[in-house]
Parts: C-alpha cells; sequence; structure tokens
C-alpha cells in the first residue's frame, strides 16, 4: 500500500474513532438533560435554567469525551449536584422561616448546606482518585452546575452559597496524605 493511502486511511480511522467518543460522551451526558428539564418545568426562571442546563450537558459530554479521570468525576458530580438541586426547591415550597423576632428566608442557606453535603459526598467518593485536581475539578464543576439549576431560583446569592457549600464540604480532601509515586 503507497504511503499516501496509507495516511488517509490512518486519519479516516482516526476520525471514525473520534466521532465514536464523541457519540458516547453525548448519549453519557445525556441525563443531565433530563435533570435539565425537571429544573425547568420546577423554575419561574425559564431562561437562566436553560443556560445552566446547556453549560451542564456540554460540560459533562466534554468531560466524558476527554476521559479518565476528568470522565470520571462526571456521575459523582451530577450525584452529588443533586443534593443541592433538591434542597433548594424544597427551601422554595416552605419559603420562610417564621420565629418570634421575624421571618427569614431559608432558600440561602438551604444552598449553603445542600453545598455541604454535596462537598462531603464527593469527599467520599474522590478520597482514593490517582489525581486528586483533576478529578476534584471534574466532579465540583457538575456538581455546581446541577446545583446551581435549583439554587439559582434564589439568584446569585443562591449559587453563591452552593458553591462556599462545596468547596467546605470537599476541604478534607485538601487533608489528604499525598498518594505516592509520579
Amino acid at each position: 500500500m503507497e504511503p499516501e493511502a496509507l495516511a488517509g486511511l490512518k486519519e479516516r480511522a482516526y476520525h471514525a474513532y473520534e466521532r465514536g467518543r464523541a457519540r458516547r460522551a453525548a448519549w453519557a451526558a445525556s441525563p443531565t438533560l433530563a435533570v435539565a428539564l425537571v429544573a425547568a418545568l420546577m423554575s419561574d426562571r425559564p431562561l437562566t435554567t436553560a443556560v445552566i442546563g446547556a453549560a451542564l450537558y456540554v460540560t459533562a459530554a466534554l468531560l466524558s469525551w476527554r476521559g479518565r479521570q476528568l470522565g470520571r468525576g462526571v456521575l459523582p458530580g451530577v450525584a452529588a449536584g443533586l443534593v443541592p438541586f433538591a434542597v433548594a426547591h424544597a427551601a422554595r415550597v416552605h419559603g420562610h422561616l417564621c420565629t418570634p423576632e421575624g421571618c427569614v428566608s431559608i432558600c440561602v442557606p438551604a444552598c449553603l448546606a445542600g453545598g455541604v453535603a454535596a462537598g462531603a459526598l464527593l469527599s467520599r467518593a474522590l478520597r482514593r482518585s490517582e489525581r486528586l485536581g483533576a478529578s476534584w475539578a471534574s466532579a465540583c464543576g457538575v456538581a455546581a452546575l446541577t446545583g446551581a439549576l435549583g439554587c439559582a431560583c434564589v439568584g446569585f446569592g443562591g449559587v453563591l452559597a452552593l458553591a462556599a457549600g462545596l468547596l467546605a464540604g470537599t476541604a478534607p480532601l485538601a487533608l489528604r496524605p499525598a498518594r505516592g509515586g509520579a
């Protein structure tokens, strides 16, 4: 076989391989569309929900396509992100906590608590990760986007509370002893 023909065959095979990986990644990220649809049905901010839902799907698909530690963080990230998502929607239904001193909104504290719980779940899921930085970034990014579908209902403050909670919840990972080898 001539070198040009062989090079063309290799290039076609590589492109077919990458198309297959992209299709698999798009399929693997499809559950995030269901979460975004549920959020859209429950939200009073459809544009914000659509933007966050699209960002979640694209992020999950790209991380799944990339694979390895980045891809392994997607599923734990979505699972952990469902905690603040659900807690924020539950808080939105109840709205306020009234005491003799007055009433306060429970949405932002709920987003913070949901973020801490999600971070704790991620700490447990990622504790044995070989490349902790990549796994943490992937899982936290996906968890933040998933949780933001619920916490965005109270605005930017809810999303900031979620992010602070995630960071606080994953803080034990920073205390983990470094793994040996390189």
